[in-house]
């Protein structure tokens, strides 16, 4: 389960004085508890890609499923039964091997188990980090990230056993090994195939190629940091460095 929780946390620019508030992302694993959280500037899509790679890592594996809330960085357009999914995210879960769930609209009762982590999150990682000042989004992490071996290691009181040990003895098993690489975010453009046989990618101010026979079709042009592909009704036509 992934979610943002509501309040925010915040460092102080060194160069402004600035005072920058910051998202908080939080991804728990059903059964045994286990927590990741993570501060990011925003919860627009690369940031969210961001922090669902960081917690997959943090989690050694991928899960069969993954339940996140209707946030527009997931969900294009929310709906009690089928909801339309970011195009972008479709392609993590295809490259983690999962597969996305998101919650059903006006029914909280989907994402309860996120939603109580994130009021302990607020007890035991909030509370005493808003006593501290931090300049840069790094240092805030990284506070983040101490405050989180305590709160996975901490015994709880019925079962005598912390999150991170139910993790490594129940969940660990039903977990998938990750990918050589994370993910990479793709953007998605969609274009006509000029007349020479080539579609303009205006980011890049470049004309990448095509074959000839799809010369006045239109196409979905997707790149990343290094490559761009370009589709022509859900199959590859052509592929070029950027």
């Amino acid at each position: 389960y992934v979610d943002y929780t509501g309040k925010k946390l915040q460092y102080v620019d060194k160069a402004s004085g600035e005072v920058v508030e910051v998202e908080v992302f939080v991804g728990i694993l059903p059964c045994s508890g286990y927590t990741f959280v993570e501060a990011s500037a925003s919860q627009q899509l690369p940031h969210f890609i961001g922090s669902m790679n960081n917690c997959l890592r943090f989690f050694g594996g991928s899960p069969q499923a993954i339940v996140p809330d209707n946030l527009k960085s997931a969900v294009t357009k929310g709906s009690k039964y089928e909801p339309t999914l970011n195009k972008s995210f479709k392609d993590f879960a295809v490259h983690y091997g999962t597969v996305i769930n998101p919650t059903r609209t006006y029914s909280p009762q989907d994402k309860a188990l996120v939603e109580g982590a994130v009021k302990l999150v607020y007890q035991r990682i909030f509370y005493p980090i808003s006593q501290m000042t931090f300049f840069s989004l790094v240092e805030l992490n990284e506070e983040i990230k101490l405050r989180l071996i305590v709160y996975n290691d901490y015994l709880l009181s019925l079962l005598l056993l912390s999150r991170k040990q139910q993790f490594l003895t129940i969940e660990q098993v039903f977990l998938s090994p990750l990918p050589a690489e994370d993910y990479e975010l793709k953007t998605y453009r969609k274009a006509t195939v000029q007349k020479m046989g080539y579609v303009f990618l205006s980011e890049d101010k470049n004309y990448y190629s095509v074959p000839f026979r799809f010369i006045g079709k239109k196409v979905e042009v997707s790149y990343d940091y290094q490559n761009v592909f370009v589709s022509y009704n859900n199959e590859r036509i052509a592929s070029h460095p950027r």
